[in-house]
């Protein structure tokens, strides 16, 4: 009987939670992604706006139509990298709302809090954000413009990997203005591993397109570090004999009990508005289980259902879903 499916990287949000700063360094992304270039601040109104779902509704009518049983969001802590223009929401009361939308929604939604160690009183956002009941673990981003090896920050890495609490950290070079992605580099984040041999760390995206061998073999050297493929239905749908290949290399060198599914959709009204995105993901990882144009299956059953959706129960302590 096959497992729960869960969606281990998604996110939920309204364009209005996110920090000015960072709105505005993602209209100056799109305003040099053609030709002739635009100027940002006419499209500053329409960033992630397309993306909003604040209550959740998309997201759950999308999760009962590809057979999610749930979805984890890792929040991002943009408040300092995003503050240099405008307001923000501050992260306390960021984390607070996806622990009202999971309350909202319960056994279908959870979240790993956010935080930047650079925050005056981290350690109070630390403490607050530890004892909400759906936060499954933090997401931290270095790329924002702190240093993994800084230590300023022990007392977090040394408490998290104390009390085994999942660590999700991006690992793609994908991201620009205004953030400093070299800073979450799998070659990096081994030298942290390196002091903190027992972190139960996830590195989001795998990798994710430069960076996934090296990520691979990050992995492969730390007993309690995950693969996490949120975003790769890009490499599926372009070259799924290709993914096919890496997953099988993933499987044969960490193990099928180390590798998480994700999607990274954030949906809303001008993306995967019905689903579809996320069940076409969710069939693409289906057939990784059965022959493909000649190949063999790259999982079995037992394997698949440890990467759909066990694995996150069991690393996140998903106790609805065991």
């Amino acid at each position: 009987m096959s497992g729960p499916v869960i969606d281990a990287h998604m996110h939920v949000w309204d364009a209005s939670w996110l920090p000015e700063g960072l709105r505005r360094a993602w209209a100056r992304q799109g305003a040099g992604r053609r030709l002739p270039e635009r100027d940002p601040e006419t499209i500053l109104g329409h960033v992630a706006v397309g993306q909003s779902d604040p209550d959740a509704a998309l997201t759950l009518a999308a999760f009962d139509r590809a057979g999610v049983a749930a979805g984890l969001v890792p929040v991002v802590d943009w408040t300092i990298v995003g503050a240099p223009a405008g307001t923000h929401l501050p992260i306390g009361e960021l984390n607070a709302r996806y622990e009202s939308l999971a309350v909202a929604n319960p056994g279908r939604l959870y979240f790993c809090a956010g935080l930047d160690p650079r925050h005056e009183d981290a350690r109070e956002l630390y403490a607050a954000a530890r004892v909400l009941r759906f936060c499954k673990g933090f997401k931290l981003y270095p790329a924002a413009g702190w240093d993994l090896e800084d230590p300023a920050y022990a007392w977090l890495f040394e408490d998290l990997q104390e009390r085994g609490t999942p660590v999700v950290m991006h690992s793609s070079p994908l991201g620009g203005d205004p953030l400093q992605v070299e800073r979450c580099r799998p070659s990096r984040v081994a030298s942290l591993l390196a002091r903190y041999p027992r972190l139960r760390l996830v590195l989001a995206h795998a990798g994710l397109e430069a960076w996934w061998a090296e990520a691979l073999d990050c992995a492969t050297g730390w007993q309690h570090t995950y693969l996490e493929l949120s975003l790769w239905q890009r490499c599926a749908a372009e070259d799924y004999p290709e993914f096919r290949r890496r997953v099988r290399r993933m499987r044969n060198q960490i193990g099928a009990h180390r590798l998480i599914f994700g999607s990274d959709i954030i949906r809303g009204p001008r993306e995967d508005t019905d689903g579809t995105e996320l069940e076409r993901w969710v069939g693409m990882v289906h057939d990784l289980a059965v022959p493909y144009a000649g190949d063999a299956p790259v999982l079995s059953q037992e394997e698949l259902d440890l990467f759909l959706g066990s694995n996150a129960v069991r690393l996140y302590d998903l106790e609805e879903h065991a």
